[in-house]
């Protein structure tokens, strides 16, 4: 059967730089971020490739990125799409025909048209899990559309359509002989649910696919034959019924899913991703055939400020036929019940988790948000296998697949400090003739075990032999191979690596330097050799949610892993200024681990950790650091720094005006810019910013943290900005968010020294559009002196569902403006009711209009009501 495992996340604003694409995007915005990808790509279990592995990238209509990643032993090529930024890609559907596949874009406003592309098999024997990205094994390619097997036949005419569906939107259509399962391609309109193909004699099964964020989205079938003449085959969207798995929670929503039909020859047509679109399918019956359901729920309101905390993970499958009420519904009783604990290194509020079952016919990974330092409770579908991936920013883990059986079930924790490049994942260094190949892509795993990788993080490499550099590798990818050569013959080298990451972000402030440094002894070689080298982990008892220690003294426990030798733990060091000084600590143990005590003075920010160790066997030495292993009791707190003379200044969010965030439909986008000027003597490398509300170190919501792009206006100046796209009914879904937000940012000098990093460098007001009901005054007309009661009501737009919502407790004045003036003047103010409505009752003694008035406040806009001319007697 053909098996497609991907990522992605959905429903989240996204975040553009100007001009060329911005790099890693961090923070609120969460990077991994592809609906039909990972966020990283796999990586080899064992031994380092031979070469570094390829990426085949084409560029989509929508400007998205389809990267084809390689393959592995048997398996296929795996697969992943990227935005142009980096971020959220959108939602997606896609077809897998034989070694072919399609992706398109859906419910986009510009051109979208299919991509095709190849998944070229691989020879071989699989070695380990694939990892987290999409794999396709089809162990029995089909011919690839058209009239492969056939091109004798005669053919004709066929043309698709749907019928009753007011969408404008492309969509995918494709076609099966239902004897043979033979796929043929159908040429699709764009923004029209149109197709043509040319078809010879003979019985068929079409499907089509086709919707849009947070809107319906419909998978169509029909049966049909050709005989000797042209056919119209009209998909009837009528005839679909909504589709989903159903709970007897009653506090739970669907967050995300994917819905896809699998056929007899193991192809497979759906889509992924987006918010809590309702999903519609028409009933069907093809032997062999199925449809398939991932449906992730979470709480109702929940959003990624505001993460649920219990998440439901859910999976069905119809075999054969799709029933006329294809609703799975399952209680939570039957269900397997258990916890996951997520740590952080930062104060960042949320992160994220992707599952995908592990089912012969494939699966997308779904995303959810959840909370970080806390707790989410999970149901999941017992008995059936699950991938998953968390992280927030672009810290990314790998947890090891699980099974559940119904029942609760102990839990586990993720994002336990430290992060180090270790966690059982060996190492790989080996050697062919004089070239040495290094992939090390698990640099920041955590410490129960989960492999973590960073995908901003970049890596460096020094090679010394006898005090001389003999080749330097600087800025490089931390998951990407590095080939160094080395001099012929025989020789003793010390290899030191070092991995950087900001460590300035709000996710994740804990290890934000990793330094490896080896000595070995090496010859040149006519086959591939492991060297071996070893690593080293760390573990630390008592640290709190977000990686702190408590009031009681730690204990280190350090683990040197050299899996084909002799390893060895030789000392164990620890820092609380940053590296300047190291102490000793003493360490009890075996020879491979040990552990010891470290006294943390209470005024300590961040603790580094140093240990040594060998492998006994072939006498290689290992010394590894970790700054920032975890968080003193002062926490994870991070002052403003300028280091050198860089500064930034000139700080603009949407050109300083006030950001009105008005009903827009649910799954629209506001975009506006943030821009600062950034300068040193030397230049501007690069530079970031966060949008933020509440305290830095400790945030209410964070909105956007990641790359700005800087353009030099001269040798020492730089204007740097960049896009930020927000859905407020998914990225903020809280009214409470709107008012004063503030921004942080940061620049680098070209000469990698100078920093500026601030704060609260500007501010900005987030705010909901207010509207007053025309005023409506009785009775009219009205005796002199006689009572007039005025009414009205105020609402504002609502970012938890569509359109407004009422603004209670707000204060309204009445105004009146006499016949034959132009000025209004205040007559009375009172305050709004819980339904928003305004009212109140006066004596009335001349002609004129009557209005209400809403003055502006941070968090809502003026807003006056249509007038009422009231004519006195």
């Amino acid at each position: 059967m053909t098996y497609t495992r991907s990522t992605g996340h959905t429903g989240r604003g996204r975040q553009m730089a100007r001009g060329a694409a911005a790099g890693a995007v961090t923070g609120a915005l969460v990077a991994a971020a592809a609906v039909l990808g990972p966020g990283a790509e796999a990586a080899p279990a064992a031994p380092a490739p031979e070469v570094p592995p390829a990426v085949t990238a084409t560029t989509l209509a929508d400007g998205e990125r389809l990267e084809v990643l390689p393959g592995e032993g048997a398996t296929q090529p795996g697969f992943r799409i990227v935005s142009q930024d980096g971020g959220p890609a959108g939602r997606y559907a896609y077809a897998l025909s034989g070694d072919e596949l399609t992706v398109l874009p859906t419910g986009r406003t510009g051109r979208t048209t299919p991509t095709r592309t190849d998944l070229e098999p691989r020879s071989g024997q699989t070695r380990g899990r694939s990892g987290p990205s999409g794999r396709l094994a089809s162990p029995s390619p089909a011919p690839r559309g058209g009239m492969a097997g056939s091109a004798a036949a005669a053919t004709y005419p066929v043309s698709f359509s749907v019928a009753n569906s007011v969408q404008e939107t492309g969509s995918l259509m494709r076609v099966w002989d239902s004897t043979t399962w033979q796929p043929y391609d159908v040429e699709t309109e764009q923004f029209a649910l149109r197709g043509t193909a040319s078809l010879p004699p003979g019985n068929y099964f079409a499907l089509t696919v086709y919707g849009s964020y947070d809107r319906p989205n419909y998978l169509l079938a029909k049966s049909f034959k050709v005989t000797s003449a042209a056919v119209k085959v009209t998909f009837d969207q009528a005839g679909a019924k909504e589709t989903g798995i159903r709970t007897d929670d009653g506090s739970v929503t669907r967050t995300t899913t994917a819905v896809s039909a699998s056929l007899p020859n193991g192809q497979i047509m759906g889509y992924a991703g987006g918010g809590r679109s309702q999903v519609f399918v028409t009933p069907f019956i093809a032997s062999g055939s199925a449809l398939h359901i991932h449906e992730v729920q979470g709480r109702k309101g929940a959003t990624r400020q505001r993460p649920s905390p219990v998440r439901y993970d859910l999976s069905h499958t119809f075999e054969r036929a799709v029933p006329a009420d294809p609703v799975a519904e399952v209680r939570q009783a039957h269900l397997a019940e258990t916890e996951l604990t997520v740590r952080g290194g930062g104060q960042y509020r949320s992160g994220f988790l992707q599952t995908v079952p592990n089912t012969p016919y494939g699966g997308v990974y779904l995303s959810s948000n959840v909370p970080v330092a806390g707790f989410l409770t999970e149901y999941v579908t017992p008995g059936l296998s699950f991938s998953r991936i968390a992280g927030y920013g672009t810290h990314t883990f790998e947890l090891p697949d699980r099974t559940l059986q119904q029942g609760v079930h102990r839990g586990e924790s993720v994002g336990r400090g430290p992060y180090a490049p270790t966690g059982g994942k060996k190492y790989a260094a080996s050697r062919l003739r004089d070239d040495l190949v290094l992939y090390g892509p698990f640099s920041v795993s955590d410490s129960d075990g989960a492999f973590g990788r960073d995908a901003g993080a970049t890596q460096s490499y020094r090679l010394s032999a006898d005090g001389e550099t003999v080749t330097e590798v600087t800025g490089k990818p931390a998951q990407s191979p590095v080939s160094l050569k080395l001099p012929p013959g025989q020789g003793t080298y010390e290899l030191v690596r070092t991995v950087t990451r900001d460590g300035e972000t709000p996710f994740s402030r804990l290890s934000d330097k990793l330094i490896s440094e080896w000595s070995f002894t090496s010859g040149t070689t006519t086959t591939r050799t492991d060297l071996g080298l070893p690593d080293i982990g760390f573990r630390v008892s008592g640290l709190g949610l977000r990686n702190e220690t408590g009031p009681t003294p730690s204990r280190v426990i350090a683990t040197v892993n050299a899996p084909d030798g002799t390893p060895r733990l030789r000392g164990l060091e620890f820092s609380v200024d940053g590296g300047t000084t190291w102490t000793p600590i003493p360490i009890e143990g075996s020879s491979a681990t040990a552990e010891g005590e470290v006294p943390v003075p209470q005024n300590t920010r961040y603790v580094s950790l140093r240990a040594t160790g060998s492998d006994e066997r072939t006498g290689t030495t290992v010394r590894q650091t970790v700054s920032r292993a975890f968080a003193g009791p002062a926490g994870v707190t991070l002052p403003p720094r300028t280091t050198g003379a860089t500064a930034v200044s000139g700080v603009t969010v949407n050109e300083n005006k006030p950001l009105v965030l008005d009903g827009l439909a649910r799954g629209s986008s506001a975009v506006f810019p943030v821009q600062f000027t950034a300068t040193d003597p030397s230049g501007i490398a690069g530079g970031s910013f966060l949008l933020y509300q509440g305290a830095y170190n400790k945030p209410d919501a964070v909105l956007a943290d990641g790359t700005a792009h800087c353009r030099p206006v001269d040798a020492t100046t730089s204007t740097c900005s960049g896009l930020v796209s927000l859905a407020p009914h998914t990225e903020l879904g809280d009214n409470a968010l709107a008012g004063v937000w503030k921004v942080a940012v940061a620049a680098h000098a070209n000469d990698g020294r100078g920093v500026a990093d601030q704060q609260e460098a500007g501010a900005f007001r987030m705010m909901r559009k207010a509207v007053l009901a025309a005023a409506d005054a009785t009775p009219e007309p009205v005796t002199a002196g006689g009572d007039l009661t005025v009414t009205s009501r105020l609402t504002a737009s609502d970012w938890t569902d569509e359109g407004y919502a009422a603004f209670a407790g707000q204060p309204v004045t009445l105004q009146f403006r006499q016949t034959g003036t132009t000025a209004w003047s205040d007559v009375r103010t009172v305050t709004s009711g819980a339904d928003g409505s305004v009212t109140t009752t006066l004596r009335a003694w001349k002609n004129g209009d009557w209005r209400w008035a809403f003055a502006a406040t941070p968090a809502a806009t003026a807003a006056s009501s249509a007038a009422d001319y009231v004519e006195v007697k």
